[in-house]
């Protein structure tokens, strides 16, 4: 078929199967086929809310997602080891402290994050579905100064207060 047929089958397909193709074609690494799809896709003009807002919210729900993601995670790695301690397995005690540490830093980093942010803890623990457990600042001090900074870079980078 001629580059202008192929072109004209392609303005005929749904955005949805549209996307399908321009994955397969950037998986493929070529080029020229995704530029010819996205070339017949068509265009619209929409009214939206301000860009910025549509990026802060953007950038808040990805807060939640990681911060609930790592919550979880360490959460149910620490239970694991501390259940096989609890079991008489003496080597799950290391793990299950290291899982408490990172809990800890995780829970000095969101406050921090949200202090810089401006935006409310309780929020986006409740959007989370973490708890909203009141963790006194003598405990947050405690946490690892460096497992504090690792889990700070990665949710300050998500907002950019």
């Amino acid at each position: 078929m001629k580059p202008a047929q192929v072109n004209k089958l392609y303005a005929k397909l749904t955005p949805q199967e549209q996307a399908a193709l321009v994955m397969e074609a950037v998986a493929r690494l070529d080029e020229s086929e995704a530029d010819a799809i996205m070339g017949q896709v068509e265009r619209k003009h929409y009214i939206a809310t301000h860009a910025d807002y549509t990026q802060r919210i953007h950038a808040l729900t990805a807060l939640v997602g990681h911060y609930g993601i790592e919550y979880w995670k360490n959460r149910a790695l620490m239970l694991i080891a501390c259940d096989y301690a609890e079991q008489g397995n003496p080597q799950a005690e290391a793990p299950a402290l290291r899982f408490l540490a990172k809990c800890v830093a995780l829970e000095a980093a969101i406050v921090e994050v949200c202090k810089l942010a401006k935006v409310d803890i309780k929020a986006i623990k409740s959007m989370a579905g973490c708890p909203d457990e009141d963790v006194k600042p003598e405990e947050l001090e405690k946490a690892d100064a460096e497992l504090v900074e690792q889990y700070t870079d990665m949710f300050g980078g998500l907002v950019q207060a």
